[in-house]
């Protein structure tokens, strides 16, 4: 009986000694009546209530239902009310899609329902507010033989993930031995609408929808009912065992944080909560900072952190590595979730005293939105809680360094190979004031100590010149004339005038977009076919339309076609920003269901792809953060690579049909496109290889490989 049972006012998925799907088993074993207003009829509407409802059935118990007109809370959105006729037809039309992709134990409760139909034994009607809008009530009443009753409310939807703690959900209930007035109040509220006694909602019956489940749903046996449900009860029971030894926040990996890791969060410690890690890409930033997140955990038995990401792509890699050390309570935060309901309902359940853990994952963009400033900022009055900001160059982008201007959290941590923001020192300065920190940084971890120490896997470089063709020439020398009136040949730089960047970019795009690149790409694939290298490679390809091409074929595909008519046995694929199954290509890659993948931009940050062994990069850059990234790429372990290799375009002019009077500043251009050589080859295992490819380059720019790294390393 319900007044035997030990029941709470309140039931949490977090924080209380028992959970709402507790109540709702307990409840449905001991009753014989069940009144419920539901909102939206889904199949994660009311299927968890399966664990006790053929127990409920097996007693003799009768149900009222009411619920809303649509399926789900996505048709609510998209429709607005329409004539009854309308409803049946949606309504059946989308409860037959529904029933396509339901799961075993969706099946179980539909056919506990269709047992109820084919009894008479269960009443269902559909409220429809006049005014418009939907009924979205969710509480209901429990009546056992004896007529006590149990009444219950909530913001809980009736799904797993509510009733089984990876949500937070609440629902607040009121018990007729204690106050039967409050139990009356309820029922009288239910009986209301559903006997159509509000002037302001239409009701209808929901006979085409029970017609339509006993057709699907052919009645069974009660004691098939009652032998399907103990077996999800034990099933549910292990999986409750494992959640909750799960859910305990640990290390993912039995050998436990590395040195590296261990000193970084010293370090951290040491800096007041507060720094920069500056690591090498590949060196494991996320599990570092991540582990600074558990650290705290096991001092203060708390964890509220936000997670700022620049890319979508980013976000579910982060949720990867979040789940490794069973943190829970995800919220995310980009254009295609509802973040703000759900952190509004995280901000009033803290603020009702309910002290829920979390994580919440932003991209960079969303961050930005006025709504989502002012939540964090009252989540942050709590001083426990942490910021990782990832690929933390994005800090210094105006928009973002604005909002940076007026967060209140104390604890933070900034994540970045190259936190300092090419071309812009005043972004680099205001980064390392978010951080409170500068050069050397808190933590450092140099690409040289991980390849030192095995944590990134040895390389071999190879720089391939790319000479302009005539024509080129031909423009490349035009916009060079002009820009000579600019260039001062004493300080080796140009004057600060407007036009002067215009014409630097104008003239960049004749190297950036060089025909000799297609020639020099089918020697490398030829001497990598040669080898059987072509295979777990990736290109970084040039932005854009080769406008010298019949069809103005872009860049990417057309170095995509090259292989594929040469070597048509060779997979290959594209890796585009604005491509949805990137994730899908990425894991087809590491599988070796694609040989080769092309990419732009979107591999620069963040992107994991440990399989990768060549990289064929056909795209120039002077960003030192995009070419070391790009590297880094490469070095990841793996445990069939032993060796990641390198292949790198140098497009100069071609020194020997230029005049003398361009000398100095070709001088100057060449020697920074030679800087990410000396980037690449400093550290690479066959650097006299490398460096004798150029010689004849080297020698007449009267440039040395060995000078320049100094120069980078100063």
């Amino acid at each position: 009986m319900l007044k035997d049972l030990k029941l709470y006012y309140i039931y949490s998925s977090s924080g209380t000694k028992k959970t709402p799907i507790d109540f709702f088993t307990d409840c449905l074993t001991n009753s014989e009546k069940f009144d419920m207003g539901l909102g939206f009829f889904s199949s994660a509407g009311i299927n968890v209530l399966s664990y006790g409802f053929a127990s409920f059935i097996s007693n003799g118990g009768i149900m009222r239902l009411y619920i809303n007109q649509y399926v789900s809370e996505e048709d609510f959105t998209a429709f607005t009310i329409e004539p009854k006729k309308f409803i049946e037809d949606k309504f059946l039309t989308d409860f037959k899609t529904l029933y396509k992709i339901l799961s075993e134990r969706d099946e179980h409760f539909f056919n506990c329902l269709s047992y109820l139909i084919s009894k008479k034994r269960i009443d269902i009607k559909i409220i429809i507010p006049k005014t418009g809008g939907i009924a979205h009530q969710k509480f209901g009443i429990f009546t056992d033989r004896q007529g006590d009753k149990v009444a219950f409310n909530g913001s809980l939807n009736f799904t797993a993930n509510a009733l089984m703690s990876k949500n937070i959900e609440t629902i607040s209930c009121t018990f007729s031995w204690k106050d039967i007035d409050s139990v009356i109040d309820y029922e009288s509220q239910f009986n209301a609408y559903f006997n159509g006694e509000i002037k302001d909602v239409d009701v209808f019956s929901a006979k085409f929808l029970t017609k339509e489940i006993t057709k699907s749903f052919p009645a069974k046996d009660i004691k098939d009912l009652l032998s399907k449900e103990e077996e999800f009860i034990k099933q549910e029971k292990y999986k409750r065992d494992d959640m909750n030894t799960e859910y305990v926040p640990k290390f993912p990996y039995e050998s436990g944080p590395r040195e590296y890791q261990i000193e970084a969060y010293n370090k951290w410690l040491e800096h007041k909560c507060n720094g920069v890690f500056a690591m090498a890409t590949g060196t494991g930033k996320t599990i570092t900072s991540l582990n600074c997140v558990l650290e705290e955990y096991k001092r203060t038995q708390k964890y509220k952190v936000l997670i700022l990401v620049p890319t979508i792509d980013l976000v579910y890699q982060w949720i990867g590595e979040i789940k490794k050390f069973c943190f829970s309570n995800i919220y995310i935060v980009n254009g295609e979730t509802n973040w703000k309901k759900d952190l509004t309902e995280l901000k009033n359940d803290i603020g009702w005293g309910i002290d829920n853990n979390f994580i919440i994952i932003s991209t960079y963009a969303s961050f930005k939105d006025t709504l989502f400033q002012k939540l964090i900022n009252e989540l942050a009055k709590d001083d426990s809680m942490i910021l990782i900001a990832d690929e933390a160059h994005n800090v210094g982008s105006k928009g973002v360094l604005e909002c940076f201007k007026n967060l209140t959290i104390k604890k933070r941590i900034a994540l970045s190979a190259t936190p300092s923001r090419a071309f812009d020192e005043e972004g680099t300065q205001y980064i390392e004031q978010c951080f409170n920190d500068s050069p050397p940084y808190c933590y450092s971890f140099s690409m040289r100590e991980a390849i030192d120490k095995g944590y990134l896997v040895n390389y071999l470089y190879y720089p391939h010149i790319v000479y302009l063709n005539d024509e080129e020439m031909d423009k490349y020398i035009y916009y060079t004339r002009i820009l000579l009136q600019y260039f001062d040949s004493k300080t080796g730089k140009f004057k600060e005038e407007p036009e002067v960047q215009n014409l630097l970019m104008t003239r960049k795009r004749i190297i950036h977009k060089a025909q000799d690149k297609y020639k020099v790409f089918e020697d490398i694939i030829d001497e990598l076919h040669l080898k059987q290298h072509l295979k777990y490679c990736f290109v970084y390809a040039p932005e854009g339309i080769d406008y010298q091409t019949e069809n103005l074929e872009s860049f990417i595909m057309r170095l995509k076609s090259i292989v594929d008519q040469k070597y048509p046995e060779i997979k290959t694929n594209t890796f585009i920003g604005s491509d949805k199954d990137n994730k899908e290509k990425l894991r087809a890659f590491a599988e070796g269901k694609i040989d080769m993948l092309f990419a732009m931009k979107c591999l620069d940050e963040g992107v994991d792809v440990p399989r990768a062994e060549v990289g064929i990069f056909t795209s120039s850059t002077g960003n030192p953060r995009q070419f070391i990234q790009r590297r880094g790429r490469l070095l990841r372990q793996h445990k069939e690579k032993a060796f990641a290799y390198i292949y790198d375009m140098v497009v100069v002019p071609d020194y020997r049909k230029t005049s003398n009077q361009f000398y100095e500043m070709e001088r100057s251009l060449v020697k920074k496109e030679l800087m990410r050589v000396a980037y690449f080859a400093d550290l690479s295992s066959n650097y006299n290889e490398a460096v004798e490819n150029l010689s004849e380059l080297l020698q007449h720019y009267e440039l040395e490989i060995s000078i320049l790294i100094d120069e980078i390393n100063k």
